[in-house]
């Protein structure tokens, strides 16, 4: 997965929920780039089988960050 792919995702991992985009993959782990209320971009990877797309019962709440900023080169490392 490349950022023009990008998909708009939900994680529930340890307590905490994150709306975010996911960017990477592969296949075991899903990098995720999301944005906070201050402005600043976070970014880490994440355990497939926390990382859900949202639908009707689990709407997407993250802030929008346009396409062309998600671009990069994501390395997927170990946790």
């Amino acid at each position: 997965m490349t950022s023009p792919d990008a998909q708009r995702v939900i994680v529930r991992d340890g307590g905490m929920e994150v709306h975010g985009y996911a960017v990477a993959t592969d296949g075991r782990r899903v990098y995720v780039v999301w944005e906070v209320a201050s402005g600043r971009r976070r970014q880490r990877s994440f355990n497939a089988e926390t990382v859900f797309v949202p639908g009707t019962t689990l709407p997407w709440a993250g802030v929008p960050i346009p396409v062309g900023q998600l671009g990069g080169p994501y390395r997927l490392r170990r946790r």
